[in-house]
Order: structure tokens, then sequence, then C-alpha cells
């Protein structure tokens, strides 16, 4: 495949990465079945990765996959900060799982939605900011609001675990090439995640010779492939993963791939040699894969769709006294929603529901939907001093977040730029940085064993640079941007 003329990029947060290939059961039928809890069994006391499946909806499998990559595209087109929430259409939906909408798709769409977020995960996560590993119970997502008329679905709201969103934002994460990833099988799409990850390590980290993987098939099988049915025979085996590899080879991601017998004669090893395509991936998006601008889309969605949302189930968790977790708001609430958000604006909005709800209770009223408040809107409109004090306080919070997005920005500028200046310094001045820079990993007891040590040398060698050549003040740098 030759280089995208169009930079689409999707950010893999890295200990998601890793443990996605036991989460999902490529294998759609065997999914179902898989309802007992599954541990991994390499690195078991230090890194360890538990998955409950739930007993109704079976081990994730294909589609859910899909629509996991779906959530992490959608952060990934937000860019930075990165938020805690996705929004999606159903027009979205469709095209981000590969689907057309039709008769079925709101209800595979919901079954695919509770089946991830019925999935318990326990794992531990790396820190970056502490340099330890931190365990973990989480699903994704952790909650959700869903609005539709009937059985037909009309948009989402997908909370994303904190832990999730905080590993993002510290740049913990690999960049891939989403174009190879749009409308291909998933057991292709998850070779390819996986043998890319592995592969830009090794470039990272050595020569264009020394980039090549060998696995065990059936560590590939549960490892990468969630818990796939192992074959027995060579044979087999390339009828299974064979027309998926095969692709991949045509693409020139992947140069060759090789099945032999392993040493013992106990199972089979699959080696994978990389293409030219796989090396044009790394340029175009492992190597610049920091993000240096900031991203506005997730605001307009956040307006639109997510705001409206969440004011409707505030409502039922303000009605009911409890927290909801999974929700499914009517057409006609978000639609009222929308009306409440555009006329009082967020801030406005809630202060109105939390009037409403305690004007009802009060008189006994047993409103269940958001638009039985409307009989108190009027009254509402009188308190317009405390919607003042409110929008106040929201333009406050805005300019805030707008400080915020301008300085995380500049941060992103000051990584991106340090490391073109390095690019571009003589040999022995980039020599000099790099030891110096492992000599400073070297003083804070690092090893050089796994990523948070390689992570530790590349942010030494971004301040060593940033003491050879001064960046451009906030002030500099933010005159000559073009921030709002």
């Amino acid at each position: 495949m030759a280089a995208p003329e169009r930079i689409d990029r999707l950010f893999l947060e890295n200990n998601l990465l890793r443990l996605m290939g036991f989460l999902f059961c490529h294998d759609k039928r065997a999914a179902l079945h898989h309802i007992n809890p599954l541990t991994t069994i390499e690195e078991l006391v230090k890194r360890p990765i538990t998955i409950h499946p739930h007993s109704s909806y079976g081990q994730p499998g294909p589609g859910h996959f899909k629509f996991f990559l779906a959530i992490m595209k959608k952060l990934s087109d937000y860019g930075r900060p990165v938020p805690n929430k996705v929004y999606f259409s159903r027009a979205e939906i469709a095209r981000l799982t590969d689907r057309s909408w039709g008769g079925n798709t709101g209800k595979q769409f919901m079954q695919f939605l509770f089946g991830l977020a019925s999935t318990r995960i326990t794992t531990s996560f790396y820190d970056r900011t502490t340099d330890k590993w931190e365990m973990a119970n989480f699903s994704i997502p952790s909650d959700f609001i869903v609005s539709g008329k009937g059985s037909d679905v009309q948009s989402c709201s997908i909370t994303v675990p904190e832990i999730v969103r905080r590993s993002l934002q510290d740049n913990f994460f690999s960049c891939l090439n989403y174009s190879r990833i749009r409308g291909v099988n998933s057991i292709e799409a998850a070779f390819y995640i996986r043998l890319f990850h592995h592969f830009s390590n090794l470039h990272e980290n050595g020569s264009r010779n020394s980039v090549q993987i060998r696995k065990r098939y059936d560590a590939i099988c549960s490892e990468w492939l969630g818990g796939l049915g192992l074959r027995p025979a060579r044979s087999l085996i390339v009828q299974q993963l064979g027309p998926h590899l095969d692709n991949l080879v045509a693409q020139s991601f992947l140069r060759s791939y090789s099945i032999a017998k392993t040493a013992a004669g106990d199972s089979f090893n699959i080696s994978f040699l990389p293409g030219k395509g796989f090396f044009e991936d790394y340029n175009h998006f492992y190597k610049p894969r920091m993000q240096n601008e900031v991203q506005f889309q997730f605001h307009d969605e956040h307006t639109s769709i997510g705001q409206p949302l969440e004011l409707a189930r505030r409502f039922h968790d303000l009605r009911t006294g409890q927290k909801i977790t999974a929700s499914q708001i009517t057409l006609s609430e978000q639609k009222y929603a929308v009306t409440l958000v555009n006329e009082l604006g967020y801030d406005g909005a809630f202060a109105f529901v939390e009037y409403g709800v305690k004007r009802a209770r009060a008189a006994g009223y047993p409103v269940s939907t958001l638009a039985g408040l409307k009989v108190y809107f009027a009254d509402f409109l009188q308190g317009r001093e405390a919607l003042k004090r409110s929008r106040e306080e929201a333009a406050q919070r805005h300019e805030q977040d707008r400080k915020q997005q301008a300085q995380d920005a500049y941060a992103a500028f000051r990584q991106s730029r340090a490391e073109e200046q390095l690019a571009a310094a003589p040999q022995d001045l980039r020599e000099e940085i790099e030891a110096m820079a492992i000599a400073r990993a070297v003083a804070k007891g690092h090893s050089f064993h796994g990523t948070a040590d390689r992570l530790t040398i590349r942010f030494a060698r971004i301040a060593l640079i940033e003491e050879r050549f001064a960046p451009p003040t906030f002030e500099e740098w933010s005159s000559s941007s073009h921030l709002p």
C-alpha cells in the first residue's frame, strides 16, 4: 500500500494494546461460550491480566472489537487535552464499525455496548509519573447513555475510565495507520495492531534488518486473538490464519511470513518479516506520534450530543436518587434537553432540572420524563439572577479550560521541536546528547529492559536538547500560533 495521502491516525494506549489480545475472541461463536474468568499465564505475578466475561454476553467478540476501536478512534480525533467521554451519532456508529445501518444494527450495537460495559478487566497499569505499576479494575465503557426511539438508536455518550484517559494524556500510546484497519476482518486488524507495535519497538531500538518476529502459534491464539481455537496441523493453521496474513503481504505491510514446527515439536512457530508498508507507516505515524495541535471536534460534539444526554441522565439520577450507569434516553427527552441547553446553557439547564425536580417532589408530582418539568419553566425564569451567576461561572471555567488547552499544546510543541532539533544536529552532538540522556536514566536506576526505561531516556534527551537550544517562551509561541 502506498503512503497514505491523509494522515488518519489511531492512538492506542499501550496498556490497552497489551490486554486487548486477551479481551477479544475473534471467533464469534466461541466467544459466546467463554463465560469463565480468563487469566494470563505469562508474568502472572508481576503484570497479570484477568478478563471477567458476563454470563449473559460471553467474551467480547469481533463486533465488540470493532466498536472498541471506534471508541479509541474518537479519542484520537478529539486530540488534546484527552477527554473522558466520546460521542457518537448513529451514522458514526455505522461508519466506524464498518456497517451499514439497517433494521438490526441498533440491536447489535446495544449488544456490543452492554457486552463491553459488562466485561470487567483486572490488570496492572504503568504510571509514568510515579514509575510504578498499579492494579486497576475497570470496563470500557465505564458507563454510557444512549438515546433513541423504540429500537432505533440515535446517538450515545460513552465514558472512558480515568486510568485510560490519564495514560493517553501522558503520551503512553502507540500511533497506527487507521486506514489499514478500516473495513478489514477483525483478525487481520488484530495482527496489524500487534505486529506494528512490536515491529516499531524493534525498529526504534535497532537497525532495519533486526526487525523480525517469531512467536508460537498457540501463544498468538491466546495472547493476540483472545483464545481463538487451536488447529493441530500446519495445513489447518494456513486455512485459519493464512487469508488474513496473505492480505497483509499483499498490502506490503508484511514482506513474508512462515509457519514451522517448534524445536520441541509440541506446537508451531510463526515468523513475520516487515515489508515496505510497515516502514512507510513507521515514518508517517509512529515517529511523529506526539500530537502538537489542539483539536476542537470534542467540544462541538460535547455541546450537541454529550451535554443534552448528560442532562437527561442527571434528571433521572435526581428523580430516582440513584446513580444510573447505563441509561437509555428517549428521543423526545434528548430533544427537550437540546432545547434547554440552547436556551439556558448547560449550567443553566442543569440548575433548571434541579429546581424542577425539587418542585415536583414537594408537590407530590410523579414526574417521569424530562419534558414533564416544562410546567415549572416560567417560574424558573423569574430567578434570572441565579442563572446569570451560573453563566458567569461557566465563562470562567471555559476560560480556564482554554488556558489549559493552550498549555497542553505548548508542551506538545516543545517536545516536537526538541525532536526536530536533535534530528538536524550534527552526529557528534546527537551522540553526546544520547550518552548524557542514558547516563541520567542510569542514575535513576533504570535498566533499559522496558518501555518505561525508553520513556525515561526520551524525556532526559528532550531536557538536554532544550538546555542547548532554548525553546520559545509560552508568550512568544502563543503570539505566533493560531490558538483561539
